[in-house]
């Protein structure tokens, strides 16, 4: 059976890949505001940004979720 302390330290860190997601979030937003333009490219940069926001935003509800299915108290 895990530990309070350790079901705490993984329901709150970010995976390796979640931070690779989340930086490439960033220079995408950061090459959209430098493109300066609207056009389909920028709809799709802006959308594959919304959907990857998303997904990780649904990711970490169900981390929360079975956590606290497992009864411990989250911070």
């Amino acid at each position: 059976m895990k530990s309070l302390q350790n079901i705490k330290k993984e329901a709150s860190q970010l995976s390796e890949q979640d931070k690779k997601s989340l930086q490439t979030v960033g220079e995408e937003l950061k090459m959209l505001i430098q493109h300066k333009k609207i056009d389909e490219e920028t709809l799709i940069k802006l959308t594959n940004v919304i959907t990857t926001l998303s997904s990780l935003k649904e990711n970490y509800m169900w981390r929360i979720l079975k956590a606290s299915k497992q009864n411990h108290m989250i911070n």
